[in-house]
């Protein structure tokens, strides 16, 4: 494993700053002033980072607490996925419109089960103004009832399925014209080109579908379809038939005149998925059927039409293609590999461009929340109408008339396509965990302009340690290599006064760390180092503890590290916050578990199993899954070599000797403790006794057995005696799981030399107080990750 030197000026580094090799393992790290070193059994070595450091060029805490004052909106799309080509309208959007509204994006990869559980996270936050998304309109369909069963307003500029504000409660603007006028508008374009006979094919996914149904439906009510004739041969939807059969005469309608429907005066062969394997997806149609039809209409995903149209060509159809919305984005023309001169090929799309209606609905609603940032639900709904460019009907569609649908030709494919096409676009760094040490994580490589993801369930479950954490926060460690972590987090989090109680809960209650005759060497190194980096620290014999302190009992103990400016903080709500920080500079939020990281050897790239949904992949890894760690597959600590699981359980506890007891670390006993000033057990004192349950499963709980509290009661009485009086009352308690290693130092680094995977986790109980800078070196390890360093 790696070891990461820190400067406290410079960044980090993982060295000497000029490629030498730390001639040692880490014996401590010290700051002093602008300084810093870190001594080994060799001599001091001066850590130079070559990285220009995580907190350069940063905005300053006003700025920061500026941007939280905003008003917030989620953006949902797909950022990743095949049809991540669409949701860089949103992501543009969202930047241009940044200053005025804090616009936070979900990556629901055009997935509808993603969609739906993105729904259910952003009403359960409760601070979101409104919604702009879904693209992906299953999604949209799924995620609807949720947003308006909240009154939460959504502006939908991209998804086209018909009747998808029918139950809309006056909830939802539509930016954009549905699929029905869609069909309208390319049957007649078809026609006006002098088109007689053409095809229907779509792509086998129920999008696609959906589409050849609707360009169908002018001809053909869907109910009223009668049933092929016998021994007909059919698309299985996945690629070009090898026959077709025409509808018959009578069911096309008689063109009229005047005011004939779009699709009268066609020949439709009708190329239905059936499902069986009377067609033959893989080959071509025969040349009857390619001679047969001037046109073929294809219907579904840009990636799945492009297969189509290529396959179609390779089988020798030289007619021209009509292409459904789907393939209005650049990489298209790439994907599809139309030569010039071989037939034309256009496609539809939203008049103006999609980006246009993105752009409007975006508009609008910073308008309006720029007007009066205190507006919600239908009220701020009415003021995006006033402020669109564009009327609404009563149930939120666009007015007759203001949208509508053009075809356009698909540009020449470039000479040589651009690398990933058809992949879906990746990541820079994909975070697996969003614990405070990812979340942190994301901040630092958001806010240096990387393209971010954060990957963990949004369901509301507490899994990891972070939701279960007591919080404790001090510089002061035995470990040299943790203190050295400790005392760089105190610069970045913990140290300014300005933060108390601040973004992250902050509470000053002074800590005590209790040492034996063991730890008395460190202790004292470890008093000089803070308050040589400017944290104040002493050593105090235990007759001066007990005279401070009556309600603490100083049996065995030598001496104890006092830190006056040292207490606790809330660490769900140090963890929202560095989310929000992330979110605000570009993060997406990606709910799914990781099931497996892939990544061969030499490759660019590593792909990402999720759980819901398809891979996804980014060219760099941080893996900050705590207990979850062992779970994903595909990495060095995959099983049980990323440590053990274990149990961490405290009680609070009311009792009059608990007034003005500080913040308590037993390095001798091994119980800890400190009080709680606010929330819930206000007034009551935090316990907490080491457990011997190991290689437990992930979860958290708020509910101790009566067998739970007495365990704590009886061992950390010798510390705190006054839990032993029957007048200290039990008020509540937690218990949670986190990752321990063999070596109680946590994994931080690359997985192995030239790895793309950079680990942070297996924080032994430990991580928390330490999580900004072990942060800020996973975020330089994935910063060189990306640089090729």
């Amino acid at each position: 494993m790696r070891e990461f030197l820190w400067d406290a000026e410079a960044g980090i580094d993982g060295g000497t700053g000029t490629g030498e090799t730390v001639p040692g393992p880490i014996e401590t790290a010290a700051v002093s002033g602008d300084a810093a070193a870190v001594v080994t059994p060799g001599g001091v070595v001066s850590a130079l980072g070559t990285w220009a450091g995580a907190v350069t060029g940063l905005r300053s805490a006003e700025a920061e607490a500026a941007a939280d004052a905003l008003p917030h909106a989620a953006v949902v799309g797909p950022f990743s996925g095949e049809r991540a080509a669409w949701g860089e309208h949103l992501e543009r959007a969202a930047a241009h419109y940044g200053s005025a509204v804090t616009w936070e994006l979900y990556d629901d990869r055009g997935e509808t089960e993603t969609a739906r559980q993105i729904a259910e996270a952003v009403v359960a936050e409760g601070r979101h103004t409104l919604v702009i998304g879904h693209f992906n309109s299953s999604g949209a369909r799924a995620a609807l009832p949720v947003y308006r069963a909240a009154g939460l307003p959504i502006l939908l500029p991209l998804a086209t399925t018909p009747d998808l504000l029918a139950d809309s409660a006056g909830t939802i603007l539509r930016w954009c014209p549905d699929d029905r006028a869609q069909a309208v508008d390319l049957l007649a374009a078809v026609r006006a080109a002098g088109h007689t006979r053409i095809a229907v094919v779509h792509d086998g996914t129920g999008y696609g579908e959906r589409l050849a149904g609707l360009v169908r439906e002018p001809r053909v009510a869907p109910a009223a379809h009668p049933a092929l004739p016998s021994g007909a041969v059919v698309s299985d939807g996945s690629g070009p038939a090898t026959g077709a059969v025409a509808v018959p005469a009578g069911l096309m309608g008689a063109p009229e005149a005047a005011g004939a429907p779009p699709g009268s005066g066609l020949d439709v062969l009708d190329l239905l998925d059936t499902g069986d394997d009377a067609g033959d997806g893989a080959g071509g149609p025969d040349a009857g059927v390619a001679a047969r039809i001037t046109a073929l209409v294809v219907c579904g995903t840009h990636v799945g039409a492009a297969r189509i149209g290529r396959e179609w060509r390779a089988a020798g159809f030289a007619g021209a293609f009509y292409f459904t919305d789907d393939c209005a984005v650049d990489e298209f023309a790439a994907l599809l590999a139309e030569p010039t001169g071989r037939g034309q090929a256009h496609v539809a799309r939203m008049r103006g461009g999609p980006e246009t209606h993105v752009d409007a609905a975006f508009a609008a609603a910073t308008a309006a929340l720029t007007e009066d940032p205190g507006r919600t639900g239908r009220t701020l709904l009415a003021a995006v109408r006033a402020h669109a460019d564009r009327g609404f009907t009563a149930r939120g569609e666009p007015e007759a008339g203001s949208v509508g649908w053009d075809l356009v030709p698909v540009p020449a494919a470039p000479r040589t396509a651009a690398p990933g096409h058809g992949r879906g676009r990746a990541y820079d760094v994909i975070i697996v965990g969003a614990g405070v040490v990812g979340a942190a994580t994301a901040s630092v490589l958001a806010r240096h302009g990387a393209r971010v993801a954060l990957v963990a369930p949004m369901d509301g479950s507490r899994d990891h340690a972070t939701a279960m954490s007591g919080g404790l926060v001090r510089s002061y460690e035995p470990d040299p290599y943790l203190r050295g972590l400790a005392l760089r987090s105190h610069q970045l989090a913990w140290g300014p006064a300005a933060l108390a109680p601040g973004p992250y809960g902050f509470m000053t209650t002074g800590s005590l760390v209790l040492c034996g005759d063991a730890d008395l060497e460190q202790a004292r190194k470890g008093v000089a180092e803070l308050n040589g980096a400017g944290v104040p620290a002493e050593l105090l014999a235990p007759e001066e503890i007990g005279a401070r302190f009556p309600g603490l009992a100083v049996d065995g103990v030598t001496a104890a590290v006092w830190e006056p400016e040292a207490g606790y903080a809330d660490p769900p709500r140090t963890a929202r916050a560095y989310r929000d920080r992330a979110l605000a500079h570009g993060a997406r939020l990606l709910p799914a578990l990781v099931r497996e990281l892939v990544a061969p050897p030499g490759a660019d790239r590593v792909r990402v199993l999720l759980e819901p949904g398809g891979p996804v992949e980014a060219r760099a890894i941080v893996l900050a899954a705590g207990g979850g760690t062992g779970d994903i597959a595909g990495h060095r600590l995959s099983g049980a070599d990323a440590g053990r699981t274990k149990t961490i359980r405290y009680g609070f506890f009311h009792h009059p000797a608990t007034a003005g007891l500080p913040t308590v670390v037993d390095l001798v006993t091994g119980v800890w403790g400190r009080p709680q000033l606010s929330g819930e057990a206000a007034g009551g004192y935090m316990a907490g006794r080491p457990v011997d349950e190991w290689d437990v499963p992930l979860g958290g709980d708020d509910t101790l057995t009566d067998e739970h509290v007495a365990y704590i009661r009886q061992g950390a009485a010798v510390r705190w005696p006054w839990l032993a009086d029957p007048a200290a009352r039990f008020l509540a308690g937690r218990q949670g799981v986190d990752l321990y290693t063999p070596h109680s130092r946590p994994h931080l680094g690359r997985s192995h030399p030239g790895s793309r995977v950079v680990l942070a986790t297996g924080w032994s109980g430990a991580g928390f107080k330490t999580a900004p800078a072990a942060a800020e070196l996973a975020a330089a390890e994935a910063l060189e990750v990306l640089t090729g360093l």
